[in-house]
């Protein structure tokens, strides 16, 4: 194959963020298709994609020599044209904040003095962009080959500038830097004036200095025709616009991956240009061994090995957990036996036939085997793979986290491990689970170990410092994370950029599923949703801005966004990590690495998951909670597992708050499953993902012996007995494999990870071994075993991680136990973990109320920080912390005073005992609105009518507190004295008011209820309230009215047909609706965030979470109008005046409409007249009409006779509950 003679050296990816369009495979794969034989890349200021473009540019080949597409290692560094460290804006005329520079690494000499370059400009240089300087390049140039980079270079700037001595100079100090054979002028044609008279200057330069010239076209985007997309992208980056005349300007068209023809035709006139390219590329070879870990090593005792001081941790693990009785040698352990009585506790014991002394003796002594036996499989294991550093350095930091009582446990993988549980790393028995170390450590493909600890959210901070203080700073870092340009973010940012109106992009984007699943070969979800949404398609196909929103959209979808703190990952290096790759600086100036998570890893590095868990913080919190109020002591991993309340309560689908278990559909599991244990829980968390719950109806009718039992096989009746002869663990095909071929866990964990890759290659390889194994294990014929590997394969596509299952399941377990054994105490600290979130808090309140628990209002007299339990009722106090807009100084202030001078009796006396600081007008007006201060008996309008006047008196008496001085009113009581602000008679707030603010301070409604108004009317017309839906006969039609919040469209993930759903309430309950295919896309515009509505559907009371499938969806009071038979309005003649008739006919003649009307009047022997208007006079019975003749003669003047609609027939709905 004939191969480019030109190599792009100057480079832009999405990874130079918000500047660079190249989305990495596009890049590299129109590299390839360009035949280039190398390609750098040279982001800005940062190294974030090399490790993806390395691996993406390599494929599979390993050598350097052998890639399709070799990779070059470089960045356009930021130099500062002084100090690294000066901080001066820049000023007209003045000198850049900064000079390009263009670094190319050599070898990995280049490569470790490039990241060391990189990561001291974010560390110590950052000033708008990460800046280096001139003397850390004479610190670091060894290895690395510079370009003299675009027009924002420091010799093109002098250039520019005239000043052509400091231009040479600037050459000559490169030069000597680097060395002539390392330094190199660029050269660009990009239709740049200022460009042509930089790169005649540059050939003049190089002649004159014997300086070498290379072309680059300073690739920005993949195609020609993407220059208007990036200019796009630009503009989002600088938050302008297309129009904006002053914005960053590309030249169009330029900046794109040129083939090696155009650059040649560009640069005829400098042939050396394009060819020392090629040379600069072959002298570029850094390669990466990704078989090379740089873990740090335990430091055990002078005297002792790590495999020693592991034994010895593992010696006080046995008694523990088992109450074995253990020492080591450093070599093996030595162990008491235990009594046949104590034994029988542990999970290895096997009841013998008779129960002699002798039997029982025996059976003791086998358990006890059993037990040490395993510790010695992993510990084997361990030592041969190297790892047992790493299990004590996560022995240590969870150590140090449990005797800070910070709530810790292990997930994935390692909770299959016997050697982590009993260091209590993981807190789940893996013998009587049956979990495998296998799956963890496979001594037959030696991974690195991955232990994931997942700590309580509010104290994870603790931890990873301390492992900073342990290790060093500079060998502990946390990861970065990428955000990218989703499709709706997408949509968004291009209207903007392009200078459209907000409701453009606003509408388009809100026609975009929630999710859009996309299948094997699709690449773009902005397009897959135009040929799935209906009124997307049209709008794409018949509006010039939406058809030029959407095709940038597709060219800028998915590209790197912005670069963030990952959630969880925590690097820990041997040696200072800026020896092995980038590092910055975060926003909250944490050290972060520049590669992600997955090339952290490849480099080798000890890579740790230590995730903040908001569930463990609420177990913590709750048992804090429960001690302060029972007097109980509560250690969570050692409750009870056979509590009944528990099961109860999960068997009731009361799981709300419940680890794991919270979603609707997972409450109609818990309910239907009968839950009795924890491999119960372990089973439902397995098996609710998607794949494997298309087994759940097989699996709950096996379970209470509705469908027969049947196993693939006689001998898997052992490895599948617990799941009813389903397959739902990864681990259970690994035991298949075992039992039927005779494989080894280690070569059965091969097998399974390679089924669920769909490594077509090593699986042929397995499924020959697989069959070979059957017949020489267990005479199982060649057709059989090949139909058994084929099921094997499925299900290890679906197949979950047991040991992870069954870390969540405890965790699952104790929540349930909190909560139905303290329930208040549970909800308040749930309540408390997610205060910040009124999206998350309104479900727990909601819950509470459903089981009879009492929110009171907040009141500064008796709320906390936090939400806490009332000590005289079956209640929780509001917390003050989640009033919208209260800070935690403002609290602990208010708190604080409340404690040393008691309660407040009044706002005059609240705002005189607090400082401004504290207590400034926005405070104080959250805590009136939301209900706080209703304590001191006045009405909210007076109240904040009030509060600039206390505000101002209460500043006055602090400050003559301050400076000492008194005046007359020192003499006068604290109640006297609060009197002087001026008193003020104002009505209370009008209920809607009153209502608004609550739900806005506090996310839930304390006076009542915004749909209240709506009521009567709703009542005539609904065959239900919300609250009854929960007695209502399941997939019966019913009607019922609310208001509507939460509303969504999307996409069904089977079907690819439109589904709408929000939640309706009418201050009594509320239940969730959902409307199907063509029907959901007509409600969708009809549908208003709190505005009253009247559905009719399907009634799905088969789940705890009650839904109603739609069949008719209408404003209220839109059904209600055509409902309408007939008008009667009702008149008083005494209060009937000419002038009062006058303004009713006006009125009327506004509405005309088809519907009859009787005016009736009233007499005082009972007597009513009535006149019936001819069809000229019929109306329109608009609500608007209603309010209106109410107002004028008085709220029961106007009625309707109704003729509501009769319920349609009841449909099945079994299609569409498969779509959702």
């Amino acid at each position: 194959m004939a191969v480019a003679d030109f190599v792009h050296l100057h480079v832009h990816s999405e990874f130079s963020l918000l500047d660079g369009a190249c989305r990495l495979d596009k890049l590299v794969a129109r590299a390839k298709e360009l035949q280039f034989p190398a390609l750098a890349l040279t982001d800005h200021g940062a190294m974030f994609g090399i490790m993806d473009f390395y691996r993406t540019a390599m494929g599979k080949r390993k050598k350097i020599e052998e890639a399709e597409l070799k990779p070059i290692i470089g960045c356009e560094v930021y130099v500062a044209p002084g100090s690294r460290t000066e901080k001066r804006p820049r000023t007209g005329g003045g000198k850049p904040r900064s000079y390009h520079l263009v670094l190319l690494a050599e070898n990995m000499t280049g490569y470790k003095n490039l990241v060391r370059l990189v990561t001291t400009g974010y560390i110590e240089g950052f000033y708008y962009e990460p800046r280096i300087d001139r003397e850390l390049l004479e610190q670091h140039h060894e290895g690395l080959i510079a370009l003299s980079a675009c027009l924002g270079g420091e010799i093109p700037r002098l250039i520019q500038s005239g000043d052509l001595e400091a231009a040479r100079q600037a050459i000559e100090w490169h030069r000597d830097t680097f060395g002539r054979e390392n330094f190199f002028l660029e050269l660009q044609h990009n239709t740049i004036p200022e460009q042509e008279k930089v790169n005649e200057q540059l050939v003049a330069f190089s002649k004159e200095m014997n300086i070498g010239l290379v072309a680059t076209a300073d690739v920005h985007y993949v195609r020609k025709e993407d220059s208007y997309a990036h200019d796009v992208l630009v503009c989002i980056g600088t938050n302008r616009t297309i129009h904006d005349p002053n914005r960053m300007i590309y030249p169009e068209g330029q900046f794109y991956l040129r083939s090696a023809e155009e650059m040649k035709a560009l640069f005829i006139d400098t042939p050396e240009a394009i060819s020392n390219t090629v040379a600069i590329a072959n002298r570029c070879n850094v390669e990466f061994n990704f078989n090379e870990l740089h873990y740090p090593e335990w430091t055990p005792p002078a005297g002792k090995t790590t495999m020693n001081c592991l034994r010895e941790l593992l010696c006080e693990g046995l008694k523990l957990r088992y109450g074995i009785l253990a020492d080591t040698d450093g070599e093996s352990f030595h162990y008491q036996q235990m009594p046949p009585a104590e034994a029988r506790q542990l999970p290895s014991w096997l009841e013998p036939a008779k129960a002699t002394p002798e039997a029982l003796e025996e059976a003791a002594k086998a358990a006890t085997q059993s037990i040490i036996e395993r510790v010695e499989t992993e510990l084997g294991v361990i030592e041969k793979t190297g790892f047992a550093s790493y299990f004590l350095i996560v022995d240590d930091f969870v150590r140090y986290a449990r005797n800070q009582s910070i709530a810790c446990l292990a997930r994935g993988s390692a909770a299959g491990s016997m050697v982590a549980y009993l260091l209590q790393i993981s807190n789940v028995e893996p013998l009587r689970f049956n979990l495998l170390f296998e799956r963890f450590l496979n001594p037959e493909r030696v991974n690195p170990p991955d232990i994931d600890i997942d700590f309580a959210d509010d104290r994870r901070g603790e931890v990873i410092d301390y492992v900073r203080q342990k290790y060093g700073d500079d060998c502990v870092a946390q990861i970065t994370t990428f955000g990218s340009l989703g499709a709706r973010n997408a949509i968004r940012d291009v209207t903007r950029a392009l200078g459209l109106e907000y409701k453009t992009g606003d509408r388009l984007s809100k026609m975009l599923p929630a999710t859009i699943p996309l299948e094997k070969g699709e690449t773009s979800a902005l397009w897959k949703a135009v040929n799935m949404v209906k009124e997307l398609k049209e709008a794409y196909e018949t509006e010039d801005d939406t058809r030029q929103v959407i095709d940038i959209g597709m060219t800028l979808e998915d590209i790197a966004r912005s670069a963030s703190t990952h959630a969880a990952g925590v690097v820990i290096g041997a040696e200072p990590l800026i020896n092995l790759l980038p590092l910055r600086k975060d926003d909250h100036d944490v050290i972060v690495t520049q590669y992600p998570m997955g090339p952290v890893g490849d480099l080798g590095l000890l890579k740790m998951d230590m995730l903040g868990v908001r569930t463990l913080t609420v177990i913590h919190n709750a048992c804090k909670l429960i001690e302060k109020n029972h007097q109980v002591s509560i250690n969570i991993n050692h409750i009870p597992q056979d509590d009944s309340k528990a099961y109860a309560l999960l068997n009731r689908g009361e799981t709300v708050g419940i680890f794991q278990l919270e979603s609707g559909g997972m409450r109609d599991l818990c309910r239907r499953f009968e839950i009795s244990s924890i491999e119960h829980i372990t089973a439902l968390v397995a098996l609710y993902r998607p794949g494997p719950m298309e087994l759940i109806p097989d699996f709950i009718n096996r379970r209470h012996g509705k469908v027969k039992i049947e196993y693939l096989h006689p001998l898997l009746e052992e490895v599948c007995k617990e799941t009813y002869g389903i397959m739902i663990y990864q681990e259970q095909v690994m035991q298949a494999s075992q039992a039927l071929a005779g494989f080894s866990l280690g070569k059965a964990d091969i097998m399974r990870r390679a089924m669920g890759k769909k490594n077509v290659e090593i699986m042929q390889k397995m499924r020959q071994e697989f069959v070979d194994g059957c017949a020489a294990t267990n005479r199982i014929p060649e057709k059989r075993a090949n139909e058994i590997f084929n099921l094997l394969e499925k299900f290890a596509g679906y197949g979950f991680n047991k040991s992870h299952a069954a870390a969540y399941a405890f965790v699952a377990y104790q929540t349930a136990w909190l909560k139905a054994n303290y329930p208040v105490e549970f909800i308040s600290a749930a309540m408390t973990n997610v205060m910040e979130d009124q999206k998350k808090l309104l479900p727990l309140i909601e819950e509470a109320a459903a089981m009879n628990i009492t929110i009171l209002p907040p009141d500064i007299n008796q709320s906390d920080t936090y939400f806490t339990p009332s000590k005289t009722e079956r209640a929780i106090h509001f917390a003050l912390a989640a009033i919208k807009g209260m800070g935690v100084g403002s609290v602990s202030a208010l708190l604080e005073e409340r404690e040393q001078g008691g309660p407040f009796e009044s706002l005059e006396e609240l705002c005189s005992r607090l400082s401004s600081k504290a207590l400034n007008k926005r405070v104080l007006e959250g805590l009136i609105f939301s209900g706080a201060c209703d304590c001191f008996g006045k009405p909210r309008s007076v109240l904040a009518a009030s509060a600039d006047s206390a505000l101002a008196a209460g500043a006055r008496k602090l400050k003559d507190e301050l400076t000492g001085q008194g005046n007359l009113f020192d003499l006068l009581s604290p109640q006297e004295q609060t009197t002087l602000v001026t008193e003020i008679q104002l009505p209370e707030l009008p209920l809607n008011q009153r209502l608004e603010k609550e739900k806005e301070l506090l996310g839930f409604y304390i006076s009542g209820h915004p749909f209240t108004p709506f009521q009567a009317d709703a009542k005539r017309l609904s065959t239900h309230s919300i609250a009854e839906l929960a007695q209502g006969e399941h997939r019966s039609i019913v009607r019922i009215a609310g208001l509507a919040s939460g509303i969504t469209k999307g996409i069904t993930r089977k079907s690819g047909k439109p589904f709408l759903s929000f939640q309706l309430e009418d201050g009594q309950g509320s239940v969730s609706i959902l409307g199907f295919g063509e029907q959901s896309e007509k409600w969708f515009p009809l549908l208003k965030e709190n505005e009253p509505y009247i559905v009719t559907g399907q009634l799905n009371a088969n789940e705890k979470e009650t839904k109603l499938f739609a069949e008719e969806v209408a404003p209220l009071y839109t059904f209600l109008r055509d409902c309408t038979q007939q008008v009667h309005i009702k008149l008083d003649h005494k209060q009937t005046t000419p002038e009062k008739l006058d303004d009713l006919f006006k009125l009327i003649r506004n509405f005309n409409g088809s519907c009859p009307l009787l005016i009736g009047f009233y007499y005082p022997d009972g007597q009513y007249v009535w006149l019936e208007s001819d069809e000229a006079h019929f109306i329109r019975p608009e609500k608007e009409l209603a309010d209106a003749v109410n107002a004028l003669f008085g709220s029961r003047s106007w009625s309707v006779r109704l003729n509501i609609p009769p319920l349609p027939e009841t449909k099945r709905w079994n299609s569409r509950k498969k779509e959702e």
